[in-house]
């Protein structure tokens, strides 16, 4: 069950790079035409508007549970991420007043509307990219995945943004006093509390939240990200912002059916981990995967019988590859590992290189 006075902040980060959802609709495509001229059903893997239908649902189902629910949507489509519900003229005002009921057509627009903005911009972004000087190195293969660490960033920060607009100016993250850990289901309960309250009723506006955040990843992990993504996930941790996550799984033999990444970053930060095959991803059965899994809020998970993230990869991996290593060079200054040393300065802080070479005796 919920704690008394808990309100749910959920911020809802969407892979929707063009590259990677258009893969698969090829894939798609191509298996319904077999599968229904036999009159078989479809097995996936879901299409974009599947997706984004069931990011709709979740949302709405979450409002119908908790009235008082706050959600933000932030998509990421390659390199490009942008807070797509609310608005950003509207994500002010929805800050300051966050018991506004949500509004499902609205959602919808913004939604719809946002995610087609972003995915134009990242397209033309890659099409620019292509078509530079042949003189230039071509951008690498990985330039179109998803940058989920920059999202995840973006949405710690609107999770602080918004508790900072709550509680009249003061990061409720910041001041440790404002923690509120009577108990374990307290744990991941920010108290936003004003000034001279003590002794008095909690007003509306004063009520503790819980902070979460659900990633919906779609494209492999990128090598460069993880640095970032580890800081994130320790930011996360730091602030016992919970951090769900659901690794949506391609067909294709080249694509990954796992997320080394969101594995970790669940694990650390208390999470769930969902990685629905294709099939389980067709005729909206992503909605059902969200709302079974990822509705149920922190207070009340302990009481539900759930999977728990097993089979964990804890190797060491190269910083700038992403590949498992058992040797590496470690950078002195920010601890960056690589399997080759690198020239000159480090990729992840720019610290300089000294390596000591040392004299062979005759």
């Amino acid at each position: 069950m919920k704690q008394p006075n808990e309100r749910s902040l959920t911020v809802i980060v969407m892979d929707v790079s063009p590259v990677t959802w258009g893969e698969r609709e090829l894939i798609r495509t191509a298996s319904d035409k077999s599968r229904l001229a036999a009159g078989k059903r479809s097995i996936g893997p879901a299409r974009l508007e599947e997706c984004l239908s069931a990011v709709q649902c979740f949302c709405s189902a979450a409002s119908s549970l908790e009235k008082d629910a706050v959600t933000v949507l932030v998509a990421v489509a390659a390199s490009e991420v942008a807070v797509v519900y609310p608005r950003k003229d509207a994500l002010e005002d929805y800050f300051r007043n966050p018991e506004n009921k949500l509004d499902s057509r609205n959602l919808q627009s913004n939604l719809l509307s946002g995610v087609a903005e972003l995915m134009a911009k990242a397209s033309a972004k890659q099409q620019q990219a292509s078509t530079t000087d042949p003189s230039n190195p071509p951008p690498p293969l990985t330039s179109n995945l998803a940058a989920m660490a920059s999202a995840f960033s973006t949405a710690l920060c609107l999770i602080n943004r918004f508790l900072v607009a709550a509680n009249a100016g003061v990061s409720a993250l910041h001041d440790h006093h404002s923690w509120n850990r009577g108990n374990r289901d307290d744990d991941g309960v920010i108290a936003a509390l004003g000034g001279g309250t003590s002794g008095k009723k909690t007003s509306h506006k004063y009520r503790v939240w819980s902070p979460r955040v659900l990633l919906l990843q779609a494209s492999d992990d990128r090598p460069s990200d993880y640095n970032a993504m580890m800081n994130c996930a320790f930011a996360a941790v730091k602030q016992q912002i919970l951090v769900d996550a659901c690794f949506i799984l391609s067909p294709s033999e080249r694509a990954s059916k796992s997320s080394s990444y969101l594995e970790q970053t669940c694990d650390m930060t208390g999470g769930l981990l969902s990685t629905p095959s294709a099939a389980s991803q067709a005729d909206k059965a992503l909605t059902e995967v969200l709302l079974t899994i990822f509705l149920p809020t922190r207070s009340s998970r302990h009481r539900l019988n759930q999977v728990a993230i097993t089979n964990l990869d804890f190797r060491a991996r190269s910083f700038d590859t992403g590949q498992i290593v058992d040797m590496a060079f470690v950078c002195n200054q920010c601890l960056s590992i690589f399997s080759q040393l690198p020239q000159g300065r480090c990729p992840t802080c720019d610290a300089e290189i000294r390596s000591k070479k040392s004299k062979i005796e005759p």
